[in-house]
This record gives C-alpha cells, structure tokens and sequence, in this order.
C-alpha cells in the first residue's frame, strides 16, 4: 500500500495503528488536531478516588481514562480495594487496565457504550453504584442508561480534550493531498469542520463506528468506510478496503 493516509487523532507514545500503516507501506501524515491534558490537582477527583471502595462497577471508556485511573488508584490505594468489577468500552482499554493487575470485562466486536451495555453485568443494577472515569464532557448515552436501570452514577472527569486551531488549520490544507483520512471520533471531524463542496470532500474517510460515519456524512464527506471497531488491525482493514 503506497498510498498517503493523514491520521489526526490525540499522539501517544506507542501508536500500534501508525506503526501497522508504515508497515503496510503507507505514506502516513499524523497532524493531531486534538491534544489530551490531564487534570493535575483535581479535588473533586481525589474525593471519588478516596472513596472508590464504596463503588460496585467502575468503568473506563478510553485509553487515556484507563492510564490516569492507574495513576490515581495508585497514589492513593497501595493495595487495589477489592469488591469492584471494572469495565471497559474496548479491548485497548482493557489491556491497559490489565497491564496495572486490574481485571476489566470489555465488549468483542464493536467497542463502544453501545456494546458495553449489552454485556449481561450491566443489566440490573439497583442499589449498585457506578463510577465512569472519563474526559470532561463526552456522550451521556452510557450514564443516562445505567440510572435507567438503577444505578447512582458518579462521573470522575480525569482529563481534557483540547482543539488546537493551528493543527485543524494544516490538517484542513492536508487533506485534498492524501488518498485517506482516519479520524477515530466524531469530534476530531468536527474539529476540521463542514467538507462540502470542498475539495477533502472527496478523500476517503475511516471512522471507527456507524454512529461516526452518520457525523462524517453530516460534514459533507462522500467516500466513508466504517471499520467494525477502533482496534489498529480493524481501522488497517477499513483502510486498505477505503483505497
């Protein structure tokens, strides 16, 4: 595969997806529109870290959630509490909870708060607490479910997401040149803003849900290809099939 592909998500240290795109032989342009910062000195964070114990389920719906929820646990509670099933929005999510010795039960096949809530666990939940750890903001489609069903939910807003003009301008002035765009979020499209009748119009796009293909459709993108989840070997697949 020799074609120009322009990644725009958050960077990370070890991007297993950019790595399978060189590999494939890809000319990848990675112009990260989003930047992830960590809420330092959140009181309100350290409340709900302290009292994690008095939780029944806990929930991390991303990567990042998952690394600063370790960082928190860990400065906090030398010994993990027990009697806390953690879960997981996707498998990615999961491994990093497992790497740090928790066990977290997580959706195959699509990831995402949609599959999550299929699980059997997540079902009846009276008199159960819940704690999301998440970024500020976010989709409330998780939450709103589990009070439906009888939880008292507890949001522990970990870390920020920040728009970087300077990024979405470049990645605007990218697009027309490469042969595919990835964007893991709706936000990150919504980040480069409305497409039609412009020339990025017509490059193809990787999402990694029907719900993002919905928003790419909305922005005025003609050519959309939605991988089965946001694991780096399904978006490799949708992009080889995209090209």
């Amino acid at each position: 595969m020799s074609q120009r592909i322009l990644v725009i998500r958050p960077s990370r240290q070890a991007d297993q997806f950019i790595a399978l795109l060189e590999q494939s032989g890809a000319q990848v342009s990675h112009t990260p529109v989003m930047s992830i910062e960590p809420i330092v000195d959140g009181q309100s964070i350290k409340d709900l870290i302290l009292e994690v114990d008095n939780f029944h389920k806990a929930i991390c719906v991303s990567g990042n959630a998952a690394q600063l929820t370790l960082e928190w646990l860990d400065r906090y509670w030398p010994m993990m509490p027990e009697g806390i099933d953690f879960f997981a929005v996707g498998q990615q999510t999961a491994q990093i909870l497992a790497d740090g010795d928790i066990s977290a039960l997580s959706p195959s096949g699509r990831q995402n708060s949609e599959a999550l809530l299929a699980l059997p666990e997540l079902q009846d939940l009276r008199d159960q607490r819940v704690i999301i750890f998440r970024g500020c903001g976010g989709r409330e489609i998780l939450g709103d479910t589990l009070i439906e069903r009888g939880a008292q939910v507890d949001y522990c807003e970990l870390y920020k997401r920040i728009i970087n003009p300077e990024q979405v301008l470049l990645a605007r002035q990218q697009l027309p040149k490469n042969d595919c765009l990835v964007a893991h979020s709706g936000e990150l499209l919504t980040a480069l803003g409305d497409q039609s009748g412009e020339s990025g119009a017509e490059t193809a796009v990787v999402v990694p849900s029907e719900r993002v293909a919905e928003i790419a459709r909305e922005l005025g993108y003609n050519n959309i290809v939605s991988a089965e989840n946001a694991l780096p070997e399904s978006m490799l697949a949708a992009v080889e099939k995209a090209l």
